[in-house]
């Protein structure tokens, strides 16, 4: 075996890569060598085009991040699917039923976590698109993306045990199959990247970043974390108006609100660290 077909075999063994794009990559890598093999011989060519390790980790993550980005346009259109058939659940549900309470705030935690996970995942994957990307960016794009369809998913079995009632299997059935598809989409694309050491990094970005990267604008760096104290005053005026001017009780409307902040307080608490907005062990 020469030189050349040692360091491909290694690299070969080391790509996640599979199908056409894995002998595309490998083909591209063979000819490139040879040409340097000729050049400078064998063992310098290799030496210049870099370890095994580094060319494999490079082209995973460059693979994977496009892969990442055709799996959060998945996403997004599970999630919108889910949302569609739990509209049809809802509207097929027996006339004057009431939600228990419980489920009634499983139903919302979940829809507003999938709409805000979905959002991130949006803004990262567009943002991905006009600079440079790692493997942790990835790594964290598949677990926003992964974070949206659990939370769509929660949201249908929520609905479907606050207002009970029958619908069309069809509609009903159809989400939670798209969802099933971008799911293995979004799975695909982290097995790209298994294996490599920076992938596992729970690295904190904030979504300013990405905004002030597809504006063009310079923002201010601000930690996610920072952005709770408004978060909250945001979501929780907005809860108490809607409330209120559906129920008109200002009892009501004050206990949503209250609701809906500490929605919001659990919410960055538990899927902080998975999602970006905050280091796993501490607040910043």
């Amino acid at each position: 075996m020469t030189t050349i077909d040692d360091y491909l075999h290694r690299l070969q063994r080391l790509l996640h890569v599979r199908g056409r794009m894995r002998r595309r990559l490998l083909t591209e890598c063979r000819d490139h060598l040879q040409d340097a093999s000729a050049q400078y011989g064998p063992e310098e060519a290799v030496r210049r085009f870099g370890t095994a390790e580094d060319i494999a980790a490079s082209l995973n993550t460059e693979v994977a991040a496009r892969q990442a980005q055709h799996a959060t346009v998945a996403t997004v259109l599970g999630v919108l699917a889910v949302a569609g058939s739990t509209l049809a659940l809802l509207h097929s549900s027996d006339t004057g039923a009431t939600a228990p309470a419980g489920w009634a705030i499983a139903f919302f935690a979940a829809a507003q976590t999938a709409a805000v996970c979905a959002a991130l995942a949006t803004l990262q994957a567009a943002a991905l698109r006009r600079r440079h990307t790692t493997a942790p960016d990835v790594a964290l794009l598949c677990r926003r993306n992964a974070c949206a369809l659990l939370a769509a998913g929660v949201t249908l079995f929520a609905a479907g045990g606050a207002v009970p009632g029958q619908g069309s299997p069809v509609l009903l059935l159809a989400g939670p199959v798209l969802a099933a598809m971008a799911g293995l989409s979004v799975l695909g694309t982290r097995s790209i990247i298994r294996g490599l050491p920076a992938a596992r990094q729970l690295r904190v970005r904030s979504p300013l970043t990405d905004l002030g990267t597809l504006s063009g604008l310079t923002l201010p760096h601000v930690q996610p974390a920072r952005l709770l104290p408004p978060t909250i005053v945001v979501a929780s005026v907005t809860a108490f108006v809607w409330d209120h001017a559906d129920h008109g009780t200002l009892a009501t409307a004050l206990t949503t609100a209250g609701i809906q902040a500490m929605l919001v307080v659990l919410g960055f608490l538990i899927l902080g660290p998975a999602l970006g907005l905050r280091p796993r062990r501490h607040l910043t």
